[in-house]
Formats: C-alpha cells, sequence, structure tokens
C-alpha cells in the first residue's frame, strides 16, 4: 500500500488500481480529488471535507463514492454512504474498518461533531481528531497540531496503543517554526517509545 500525504489531515492511499482520499479539507484540496475511487470523511468540520470541491469532483466523476457519518449526509446535497462505528466496507481491493472516537474538546461551549477513524486494511489507522487506543496498527496517522490538542495527548497515545509506524497530520495551521519544533518532538517521542516517526511532508509518500 502507497500512503501520500497530502495537506492539513487530507491523505491519500492506493493498493493496486484502488484508491482513495481521506479528508479532504478546505485548506487545499487535492488535484486528483475526481481521479479516486472513494472519498471518506471522519467528521463535517471544514479542515476535514470541502463539500463544494466534492461536489465539483462528483460532477467529473459521478462513479466517487463518498462515505462518512450520518451528519455528513445532512451537510451536503451529495449522496452519502453513510457509516458507523463498527461498520466495514471494501474500496476495490481495500478493507476499511470503523472506529468511531469522540472529536478532541476545543472549549466548554464549543458543539463537537460525531468523529469516524478509519482502519486500512488492518494496517494503517487516520483517527480523523481523536486519538483511539487501538493496539497492534502498523501505520498510524495522527493529529499532531489544533486548538484542542496538546503533546501530552499525542504521547499519551503512543504509549497506549504503540503502532509500528506513525505519521504527523493535522499541521495545517502551523507556520515553519511551529513545523520543525513539531518535528523535533515527534522524533524524539518515537524515540523515547521505541516506534519510527515518518515525518512526511505534504506530497511526499511511502510504501508498507
Amino acid at each position: 500500500m502507497k500512503i501520500t500525504r497530502r495537506y492539513h489531515s487530507c491523505v491519500e492511499l492506493s493498493k493496486g488500481r484502488s484508491r482513495l482520499i481521506i479528508d479532504p479539507g478546505s485548506f487545499q484540496v487535492p488535484d486528483n480529488l475526481a481521479e479516486v475511487d472513494a472519498v471518506l470523511v471522519t467528521h463535517i468540520h471544514p479542515d476535514h471535507v470541502d463539500v463544494q470541491a466534492l461536489a465539483a469532483a462528483r460532477r467529473h466523476n459521478p462513479q466517487i463514492a463518498i462515505y462518512g457519518p450520518a451528519e455528513l449526509a445532512d451537510h451536503t446535497d451529495l449522496d452519502v454512504i453513510t457509516v458507523a462505528d463498527g461498520d466495514i466496507f471494501t474500496v476495490g481491493a481495500i478493507e476499511i474498518a470503523v472506529h468511531e472516537a469522540p472529536h478532541g474538546t476545543v472549549t466548554r461551549s464549543t458543539p463537537l461533531p460525531t468523529n469516524l477513524g478509519f482502519l486500512v486494511d488492518g494496517r494503517v489507522l487516520h483517527t480523523g481528531d481523536s486519538f483511539p487506543v487501538l493496539a497492534g496498527v502498523e501505520v498510524a496517522l495522527i493529529p499532531v497540531s489544533a486548538p484542542w490538542l496538546k503533546m501530552l495527548d499525542v504521547e499519551d497515545f503512543l504509549r497506549a496503543s504503540r503502532p509500528i509506524r506513525f505519521i504527523g497530520v493535522h499541521d495545517g495551521i502551523d507556520n515553519e517554526f511551529g513545523l520543525k519544533l513539531r518535528r523535533g518532538l515527534l522524533g524524539r517521542l518515537a524515540e523515547e517509545h521505541g516506534l519510527e516517526y515518518l515525518p512526511l511532508r505534504p506530497g511526499e509518500s511511502v510504501e508498507v
């Protein structure tokens, strides 16, 4: 499987001829959004789903399947395949299992949407805006920068779930100084906990 970082929380996964994109948000939409087999949406915050971009992609390719929580169907006029915790579905040769986990708390008064994590082929986990404890994952794609997040949250997740490798995502609000600082911290956490940190930048890929 090939993992390609796009921007912020957006990631593209491909296996053979099957391709999907997770969380194409409004910070920057992938140029190839209309070329994939499916789009997976963890939750309805705009940095995770740009509904206008989805609509444009669907016009170019009506065969794109869109998967997400029930709230997504209320958030767009597009046909959405609603999925929930415990569901398993396939996109071509790729199997996806759904794991719901609470969205990180922003402020006490901020309403929070349903947040889904997606476990791809039992190997690659995209957590959305959450830190679910799920042991035995080969590669975890985890948020590393957000108004609701502390680096202690990242460390607690790594300590509890112990993925073999992890990739930091959800860093679109950081400038270059913040990105450099955060990558240093993530590298040290990986060393301290005996894990492998893959510091992918947007546009970079890794084969797993």
